[in-house]
């Protein structure tokens, strides 16, 4: 998988969580940038930025207009 932001390389990591609970998931997370996407945040961007949505950046000198 390539991340959206940087498309480096995700590998998936195991995540808990620190409150001391013992709730622990899976995830992925970008060797280049250090982005995290679990399944709640890729649902979450899904709801606000539609399926089409993407995190990565404008280039310089790129029209956002």
């Amino acid at each position: 998988m390539n991340c959206l932001r940087c498309h480096g390389l995700m590998v998936t990591v195991r995540l808990e969580d620190t409150a001391g609970s013992s709730l622990a998931f899976s995830g992925w997370q970008c060797l280049m940038c250090g982005e995290v996407i679990d399944s709640v945040i890729s649902a979450n961007r899904k709801e606000l930025h539609g399926l089409t949505g993407s995190r990565s950046r404008a280039r310089y000198g790129v029209s956002l207009g």
